[in-house]
């Protein structure tokens, strides 16, 4: 069988399109229907506090996505070494991966639920909030070890030959949330302890997948003897994961940040249309992430072959696919506003929330406009392994200028200021990804 079928062959850019459709639809889809479904179910049956709660729990989740990224740098690895002809070595390294992944995942698990408590204190969780972000997060830590495993297969089913397959465990995670939070939430009447459970069976069956998908020799990233260097696979994946794990990390303590701020000058309201707003916005980041994610590994195994002007080709391509994603997210913001926000808040909602939330809705497309190019650059420049160039520009976006803008523009706009925070801070970011641009260019070009 020919071991690069997928990520080792010469796309067009019609091709190319095919082959990330599936990836971007599936983590469109997965975001769209998850904080949909959350949000939705929680915020018409639970109330607006608990939509509120549920975003003060969210950066712990965040954080967890962000540490997934240290073992999801194995995918850079193992598509170089694709390239380079080493697949057994690439499969050594996914098995290795999964397992420290899931090992870890315990380990936090456990420390998570004794300090349950203070946990959700530090992360904001005021008299009126506590409850329901322990209902929460009572059941969430538990399914912590699941996160991290499915989002390092989700990861691998490009490399592994199947673009598809991450759309397909995708839309089964969706149903899965949706029947189980209909189940648990509307008819049974569990609340925030139903979302939670809806979430973990919804978990575990996207990991029973996984495994099955990964145990068939078919696949061409599949389970095998793990390295006997554990330590080692790890750190080579850590190098390569740091730049979105800082990322993730810094979208974490960006989302903890606003709360605490929004706390501050709007309450427990402005945090309930905070969470509206940063859900959608989520969902439309996850889009381009999605298309990177696709991508990437086809870069990398060109800079495993040393084929420059293979690289160059594929360079044009993802520039032509990711602004004809921008163009398509703000569109759809646009058309999607007033629909999105019905969703969210029953008639019966406070005026103050639902104005909040339309005006900030109003504003972060603007943002879109430079975040696309400026995640292009931070998973392109690693993909071709210029990891300093890529850990820069991701402490500039995820750093500097979202927690400056953060800590300062609602200090002096109040609530808009929450608002802009995220245009300002890819505009700022974006003199860098211009700057990484040409320094790519003088390489490749």
């Amino acid at each position: 069988m020919n071991q690069t079928n997928t990520i080792g062959k010469d796309y067009t850019t019609r091709e190319l399109i095919r082959f990330a459709a599936p990836p971007v639809l599936a983590q469109f889809s997965m975001s769209l229907l998850s904080t949909l479904d959350d949000g939705l179910f929680i915020s018409r049956f639970v109330g607006t506090n608990a939509l509120a709660a549920f975003s003060i729990a969210m950066p712990i989740f965040m954080f967890f996505m962000a540490i997934s990224e240290l073992f999801n740098g194995a995918s850079v690895l193992c598509s170089t070494k694709m390239g380079e002809k080493k697949i057994e070595e690439a499969r050594s390294h996914f098995t290795t991966i999964v397992i420290l992944s899931g090992a870890f995942g315990c380990i936090v698990s456990l420390i998570g639920r004794i300090f349950l408590d203070q946990l959700i204190v530090f992360l904001g969780g005021t008299e009126i909030l506590f409850p329901y972000v322990k209902a929460f997060l009572s059941i969430g830590v538990w399914f912590i070890p699941l996160i991290l495993i499915n989002h390092v297969f989700a990861r691998f089913y490009v490399p592994a030959g199947n673009s598809r397959m991450s759309l397909y465990v995708t839309l089964v995670n969706a149903f899965c949330n949706f029947f189980f939070d209909w189940l648990f939430i509307v008819q049974l009447r569990l609340g925030m302890t139903g979302s939670a459970y809806a979430n973990l069976i919804a978990n575990i069956i996207v990991f029973i997948i996984g495994i099955i998908f990964f145990s068939r020799k078919s696949s061409e990233i599949h389970f095998t003897k793990p390295d006997t260097d554990f330590f080692s696979t790890l750190w080579q994946s850590a190098k390569f994961g740091f730049p979105p794990f800082l990322t993730n990390v810094a979208v974490a303590v960006n989302s903890f940040i606003a709360n605490q701020v929004l706390l501050h000058v709007g309450g427990e309201e402005s945090v309930s249309a905070y969470t509206i707003i940063n859900n959608i916005q989520f969902m439309f980041m996850s889009s381009l992430w999605g298309l990177t994610g696709a991508v990437t590994p086809i870069v990398s195994y060109a800079f495993g072959e040393k084929n420059n002007a293979k690289i160059r080709k594929i360079l044009k391509q993802i520039v032509i696919l990711t602004t004809g994603l921008i163009g398509i997210i703000i569109l759809f913001y646009f058309l999607g506003k007033t629909p999105l926000l019905w969703l969210y808040l029953k008639s019966d909602a406070s005026e103050a929330v639902r104005q909040m939330a339309s005006h900030g809705l109003t504003i972060a497309p603007m943002g879109f406009l430079f975040f696309g190019y400026n995640v292009l650059a931070i998973d392109t420049l690693l993909a071709l392994h210029q990891k300093k160039y890529s850990t820069i520009l991701s402490i500039l976006e995820n750093v500097i200028c979202a927690n400056l803008t953060m800590l300062t523009l609602p200090y002096l706009f109040g609530i808009p200021g929450v608002w802009f925070a995220f245009p300002v801070g890819e505009i700022l970011t974006f003199a860098g990804t211009l700057f990484f641009a040409l320094r790519i260019r003088k390489l490749y070009f």
